[in-house]
C-alpha cells in the first residue's frame, strides 16, 4: 500500500479513536468535547507522531495514544484561541464559545487538556521524559500565544520576533509531535533530536503557510473564519514585510478592512502581490521545508513518510 493511501486509513483510526475518548460525564462537557473532536481536520499532528515512530522502527500500535493526546492537546489550544480572537468557524463548524458560550468553551478546553494528559498515560511504557517534552509543549504554545496577542497591538514587530513566536505557538508542538514519536521508539538521543527539530521546522513553514493562506485563500478552503486575524492586526510574515515596505498604505487597508472587509483585503492581496511579497513568502515556505528535509539527512532511519510528510504541508499551500 502507498503513502498516499496509508494516510487516510490512519486518518480513519485516530477519528475513531478520538470519537469515544470521554463518553461519560455533564452533558454540557461530554457534547461539546465530542463536537470539537468530530469537527474534522487533516489530523497532520498525529500522523506526524506515527510516521516517526514508523521512521524508527516502531509500530503504530505502541504509539498511537500518544498520537491522540498530541491532536487532544492541539484542539484544546485551538478552542481557547478561538474565545481570544473572537473567531466564530472552526474546522467549517461554529466555535464552541459561539455554539454555546465562553464558560462552556473554556471548560471544554481544560477538559480536553486532562484527557490528552490521560491518553499520554496509556502510551506502553510511557517515560518520565515524554510527559516532561509534553508539558513543556504546552507551556511554549501558551507563552507564543501571549506572545502573538502582545504583537497585535504592537505597531513594529521584526521577522526575527515573528519567527520566535510561531517557533513556540506551532513549531513547538509539531516538533513535539515528530520527538513523541521517535522517542516511543527507543532509538538514540540525537536521532530523537534531529527528527524534533525536522518536526519544528516543519511547524515553522506550516504557520507561514497559514498566514500566507488566510490571506490568499477563503473561508470555505481553510474552514475557518479568516476576518478576525486581519482585523485584529496580527503580524505575520507577509504582514511584517508589508508594513516594513510601506506601513502607510497597509494601516489604511486595514481601516478599510474592518469596515468593508472584502475591499481592504483586496488592497492587501494586490499590494502584496505587486511587490514582491506573495512570492517572498511562497519562497520562505519552501526554504523551511527543504531545510527541515535536511535533518533526517544521515540518520540511520527509514524516511520515507517523514518527508511525504513534507510534501503533504507543501502541497497544502498549491
Amino acid at each position: 500500500m502507498s503513502i498516499a493511501d496509508i494516510i487516510p486509513a490512519y486518518r480513519d483510526e485516530i477519528n475513531k479513536g478520538l470519537s469515544n475518548i470521554y463518553p461519560y460525564g455533564p452533558d454540557s462537557l461530554t457534547k461539546p468535547v465530542a463536537y470539537v473532536l468530530q469537527g474534522g481536520g487533516k489530523r497532520l499532528r498525529p500522523l506526524l507522531t506515527i510516521f516517526s515512530a514508523e521512521a524508527c522502527g516502531g509500530i503504530k500500535k505502541d504509539v498511537f495514544s500518544a498520537a491522540l493526546a498530541v491532536e487532544v492537546l492541539h484542539n484544546f489550544t485551538l478552542v481557547h484561541d478561538d474565545i481570544m480572537d473572537q473567531d466564530s468557524i472552526r474546522h467549517g463548524q461554529h466555535t464552541v464559545h459561539h455554539k454555546w458560550d465562553d464558560g462552556v468553551a473554556i471548560l471544554t478546553g481544560d477538559a480536553m487538556l486532562s484527557l490528552a494528559l490521560g491518553l499520554l498515560n496509556q502510551t506502553p511504557a510511557v517515560s518520565h521524559l515524554q510527559m516532561k517534552i509534553f508539558i513543556d509543549g504546552l507551556l511554549a504554545v501558551c507563552e507564543g500565544q501571549a506572545l502573538d496577542k502582545e504583537f497585535e497591538t504592537q505597531s513594529s514587530v521584526s521577522l526575527d520576533e515573528y519567527i520566535q513566536m510561531i517557533d513556540l505557538k506551532t513549531g513547538h508542538l509539531i516538533g513535539l509531535a515528530a520527538e513523541l514519536g521517535a522517542i516511543s521508539t527507543g532509538v538514540e538521543s540525537h536521532i530523537c533530536e534531529k527528527v524534533r527539530d525536522y518536526g519544528r521546522l516543519v511547524g515553522r513553514a506550516f504557520q507561514i503557510q497559514d498566514d500566507y493562506l488566510e490571506i490568499f485563500s477563503n473561508s470555505s478552503n481553510m474552514g475557518k473564519s479568516l476576518e478576525s486575524d486581519i482585523v485584529l492586526g496580527k503580524k505575520t510574515f507577509l504582514m511584517i514585510k508589508a508594513l516594513e515596505k510601506n506601513s502607510g498604505v497597509i494601516i489604511k487597508a486595514l481601516e478599510i478592512a474592518r469596515v468593508d472587509f472584502e475591499k481592504g483585503i483586496g488592497i492587501i492581496r494586490d499590494y502584496l502581490e505587486n511587490e514582491g511579497i506573495k512570492n517572498s513568502a511562497q519562497k520562505e515556505i519552501d526554504e523551511i521545508l527543504k531545510l527541515a528535509d535536511e535533518k533526517l539527512n544521515d540518520l540511520p532511519i527509514d524516511k520515507e513518510k517523514l518527508l511525504y510528510f513534507s510534501k503533504l504541508i507543501k502541497k497544502r499551500g498549491n
